[in-house]
């Protein structure tokens, strides 16, 4: 095994000795040996085995039966857009009274809030399901049970269910369903919530449909299911793995005229799990990042002819979405300082919608943890990123004193602070983290493979496709080639921050990001490219394609 540093100062693993190996056999050794590749949606988990789900059940049947007023709530962001569609187009399918709230990402921030209580009340709300939270609010669910409002908590988050004072927030709940509860013996423990709210409504299906026609509900409704399961990053193994392989297999069909007219250009390609992170998920994000949540969760739902319509501003939304985000990346690079073990950026001028996006890019460059803040009055509003080895909420956990409110996962949060506590906070934080030595932290690149360019035909890639879908769990495989001696290179892109090379053999290779290290790769005569291998379907011709992950210049080796 050796290993180099790249141009990114990632650390890149290789074994010349898989030179000589079938890469099927390589990533064959990634999955256990009785692993089925041949799973299907009848594999799936019994939903009973969810704790709490008999007695979520049950209610919705009462709800149904006595004509009362559902509720859906839940947090802004992605998966609950997904998660409501999910519940919203069964609900009005089987004619559940049924509505769903909206909580504004600047007004209400993160969170559930006691007003919501005083307003479900005043329209005479007789059950709240909740999506992706409300876990942690104990006073708001006490709060409804005094305003004999019943609520069912779906989560997915890992959360006590005793607080603090030992209050047991069960006592004060009709059920609460969440994979990750202490006493849930569910067999698959790493459900993105859009699954939870999934096995809910299958339960649901079979109470109120014939068998037949609850399996053909069923399955109709994977693709929305499966588009939050690689969104929420969810490892494809197990159930994750059956509903995205489902999903892409009979994406054409897909229930949501929407999603299919989003992806009508792209429908006769062998499709992957990553046509979520480079077409759906982020116009989903730009339309309710930069508008409301509503342009997002109608752009699932509307089967209307106006969906066209819905598309194109949505398309807009995610073209202001880019030009933002490259503004405020690069006034963070002149203003952060790198050399902190966490990187803090505050603009006054810096938008809502995309301060999730400047810290994951600030993660992604300098392998650090990030907090980038704006101003809302008298508060600041965060949104923190941070790399495997390090979890954001542990450290907002041990000062959530501080905050307003707050929530998240390891790799991924968000808080509400008061600015005049701010400083104090800061200066703890770095002080909880300065004994860390992040700097030997560096990101490796494992390479499963070592190739020559000859290698790379369509025969190959097929051997590689027979392993997809590929997300976290199983990524796509990582190939290596040695002092590659291209012909030609030049920028791509409207702010020159992609590299596209030629070789002799035609092939097409772009290093997506990497603009900025031109200089560098022009100085040396050969260089070593780290990729993904990919199939390039533009103006409908097929053609091998070569994606940089990380180049090695000779001047790097070592």
């Amino acid at each position: 095994m050796q290993e180099q540093l790249s141009l990114k100062w990632n650390i890149i693993e290789y074994d010349d000795n898989t030179l000589n190996q079938d890469i099927d056999d390589i990533l064959l050794s990634r999955f256990e040996d009785d692993f089925n590749f041949e799973k299907t949606l009848d594999d799936l988990h019994n939903p009973y085995e969810l704790k709490g789900m008999k007695e979520a059940v049950e209610r919705i049947k009462k709800a149904k039966e006595n004509g009362e007023k559902v509720m859906i709530f839940g947090d802004y962001d992605v998966d609950w857009v997904t998660s409501t569609s999910i519940l919203m187009h069964f609900f009005k399918k089987v004619w559940i009274q049924a509505s769903y709230r909206l909580p504004h990402r600047i007004k209400d921030g993160y969170g559930m809030k006691p007003y919501f209580i005083d307003e479900f009340t005043s329209i005479w709300i007789d059950l709240i399901v909740t999506v992706d939270c409300w876990s942690r609010d104990l006073e708001v669910v006490k709060k409804a049970k005094e305003n004999w409002i019943d609520i069912i908590i779906t989560d997915h988050h890992t959360t006590p269910i005793v607080s603090e004072n030992d209050d047991n927030i069960l006592d004060y709940t009709v059920a609460l369903i969440n994979p990750k509860r202490p006493d849930c013996d569910y067999p698959f423990k790493f459900l993105a919530w859009a699954w939870v709210a999934f096995k809910l409504m299958s339960a649901l299906a079979y109470e109120f449909m014939s068998k037949d026609d609850a399996e053909k509900y069923i399955k109709e409704s994977i693709d929305i299911a499966a588009i939050w399961t690689v969104a929420d990053c969810m490892s494809l193994t197990g159930e994750n793995r059956i509903i995205v392989e489902a999903w892409l297999k009979q994406i054409k069909n897909s229930r949501s005229r929407g999603i299919k007219k989003l992806l009508e250009q792209k429908i006769h390609e062998d499709l992957d799990s990553d046509i979520f992170g480079f077409l759906i998920w982020p116009r989903i994000n730009a339309a309710w990042r930069l508008d409301t949540p509503y342009k997002a969760i109608n752009l699932i739902l509307n089967n209307s002819d106006s969906v066209e319509e819905t598309i194109e501003e949505i398309e807009m939304l995610n073209d202001r979405r880019r030009k933002l985000t490259h503004k405020f990346f690069d006034d963070a690079l002149e203003k952060i300082n790198p050399q902190d073990n966490i990187i803090f950026y505050h603009s006054s001028e810096i938008t809502h919608w995309i301060i999730w996006i400047v810290a994951w890019r600030l993660t992604e460059k300098y392998y650090l943890p990030s907090i980038v803040l704006i101003e809302e009055e008298e508060k600041l509003i965060a949104s923190c990123r941070s790399p495997e080895y390090f979890s954001i909420v542990e450290i907002l956990e041990k000062y959530k004193d501080y905050f307003v409110a707050f929530g998240g996962h390891k790799q991924a949060a968000g808080f509400t602070i008061l600015k005049e506590k701010f400083e104090e906070f800061k200066n703890k934080v770095l002080d909880e983290v300065n004994w860390i030595d992040f700097a030997k932290h560096k990101k490796t690149i494992k390479v499963d493979k070592v190739v020559e360019l000859n290698d790379l035909w369509f025969r190959f890639l097929d051997k590689i496709n027979k392993f997809r879908p590929f997300w976290l769990g199983n990524p796509k495989p990582v190939l290596m080639i040695k002092n590659l001696d291209y012909t030609k290179i030049a920028y791509l892109g409207q702010w020159m921050e992609h590299i596209k090379m030629d070789v002799k053999n035609g092939f097409k290779i772009v290093a997506f990001g990497m603009g900025e290290f031109m200089d560098q790769i022009k100085k040396s005569e050969k260089i070593s490219i780290v990729f993904e291998l990919n199939l390039d379907t533009f103006n409908w011709s097929k053609n091998i394609q070569l994606n940089i992950i990380d180049i090695i210049n000779n001047w790097k080796i070592y």
